[in-house]
């Protein structure tokens, strides 16, 4: 356990995870929350209450977008205005990656994860501070990271609008499943890769939406796609630059893996040239020079706490404190004397007296408890799990009344289906997909003149700092009710 109790009992704000829970769709199986768990229906009738509509449906998803929001669009304003800048001519590692690409008769190789359609602005903004001979020939290959077939729509969506909006020096080369590829390459998976990198030798689909239409017809997923070629004589040679243009802390070790082992056979020679760039630093075994350390995301909760002087203490399973770790401190893993974390411990936070010493005396100004409704096993299992969490939950209600703010919420739902119990295998299914309940309370806003306001999970992370640290900074779902007049009429105007 790590926590101290030097604290004072200033205003906390806490912030109560019960995550799968949801509002239940039409035809799911109820389980009567309120009869599961009692202590949340009895904080429901003094609460204020709104919904959040979300797109998770599992926990990394859900906590890259409550601790961070939409990480697409800060992603690229970053790489923008921090990294291809008017200083960009300083970075040292710039001025190696531009010398690397004057090597005559040399093509550079673009390696990039097509997520985001602006991500080409930054492309095209950095292909554009070089100065390159017209002849100079540039492949962007594209790695796709899509999990599910319905997403093949927008993917072919962001790719059409890549094709036609790179750079006239740019041409998109090969596309592949970055899960095609296991970790460690076997001897069929070296000499595939050998023929598609190195020889071209592989399909050639020009209209890339045909060939995805097509791998969507045979149910292959974006993610696991063998890989094929958009044009002709985008194949690695000698001399040429690689560069993963990556927004986060990326592996890509297997890509390396299938040009190292592969160049010294088809180049002929152990002294083969290929230099290789990140932009951000990869998770890599390899020491891949890269133009930035990682992105600074300045709404993350790290970042926020730092502005704000303020405490965090997590409690979640320990199977998930690293993850939770990961997203909190903006997609990297460190050590941050301003996030604490703690195993959820059932038993120790039972006895009201603990979490009161946990809340109230301790130098932490936000806590969060981080819950799943296991749907591990059965219904009947489910309804006891939740009555255990129900007790924990009564005892941080019962210590924040009228001292500190509290959120109940969840960051994402769930569709499980389940047996009733051990003795019963009837097969029943929940459906708590795409909305999630919020639940607040706070002695400090008045019923007759606050509202809650409905928003994503990350402004119900915002919300609990807006609680305890008066910023304009981010925003808040808790507004004067004459404001949230005038944001529906505005609405209804529209």
């Amino acid at each position: 356990m790590v926590y101290n109790i030097d604290g004072d009992s200033m205003k906390k704000s806490v912030i109560f995870l019960i995550n799968g829970l949801g509002i239940e769709k039409p035809g799911s199986y109820s389980i009567s929350i309120d009869e599961c768990m009692p202590n949340l229906a009895r904080t429901k009738e003094t609460s204020f209450f709104t919904t959040a509509i979300i797109s998770a449906l599992e926990k990394r998803t859900a906590y890259q977008q409550f601790f961070l929001g939409n990480t697409y669009k800060q992603d690229v304003n970053y790489i923008n205005e921090q990294i291809i800048n008017d200083n960009i001519a300083n970075n040292e590692t710039y001025k190696k990656f531009t010398e690397s690409i004057k090597k005559e008769n040399s093509k550079l190789h673009i390696f990039l994860e097509p997520t985001n359609e602006n991500i080409v602005d930054a492309i095209n903004k950095l292909v554009n501070t070089l100065t390159m001979e017209e002849s100079k020939n540039v492949y962007l290959h594209l790695i796709m990271t899509q999990q599910t077939l319905s997403e093949y729509k927008s993917l072919i969506n962001i790719i059409n609008y890549i094709k036609y909006h790179i750079n006239t020096h740019i041409t998109v080369g090969f596309i592949i499943g970055k899960e095609y590829l296991s970790s460690e390459l076997t001897k069929d998976e070296l000499d595939i890769m050998k023929k598609m990198l190195f020889y071209c030798s592989c399909e050639r689909w020009s209209e890339t939406d045909k060939k995805l239409n097509s791998l969507k017809e045979e149910n292959v997923r974006p993610c696991v796609a063998p890989g094929f070629c958009a044009t002709t004589a985008c194949n690695i040679e000698n001399g040429d630059t690689i560069m993963f243009f990556n927004s986060k802390r990326t592996n890509y070790d297997q890509y390396i893996d299938a040009i190292k082992i592969n160049a010294p056979g088809v180049f002929r020679t152990d002294n083969y040239d290929l230099d290789f760039y990140s932009l951000i630093t990869l998770d890599s075994k390899y020491e891949i020079p890269s133009f930035a350390e990682n992105i600074v995301y300045e709404k993350s909760l790290n970042n926020l706490l730092k502005k704000a002087s303020k405490k965090a203490l997590i409690m979640a399973d320990e199977a998930n404190i690293s993850l939770v770790n990961f997203f909190a401190n903006g997609l990297t893993y460190v050590n941050n004397p301003d996030i604490q974390f703690m195993k959820l411990d059932n038993n120790y936070l039972s006895d009201i007296n603990n979490v009161r010493a946990l809340i109230d005396n301790s130098n932490y100004d936000l806590i969060i408890f981080d819950y799943y409704m296991d749907t591990s096993k059965t219904i009947n299992d489910l309804k006891e799990g939740l009555k255990a969490i129900d007790k924990v939950l009564g005892n941080v209600a019962d210590v924040c009344v009228n001292q500190h703010s509290l959120f109940i919420t969840s960051l994402f739902g769930i569709k499980k289906t389940l047996p009733l119990a051990p003795y019963n295998n009837e097969m029943v299914t929940l459906d708590y997909e795409l909305q999630i309940p919020i639940f607040f309370f706070d002695y400090t806003y008045p019923r007759g003149k606050y509202a809650l306001f409905p928003g994503e999970t990350n402004a119900i992370l915002h919300s609990a700092l807006r609680c305890i640290w008066e910023t304009n900074e981010i925003d808040t779902l808790i507004k004067e009710k004459g404001i949230v007049n005038n944001l529906l009429g505005a609405l209804k105007k529209k």
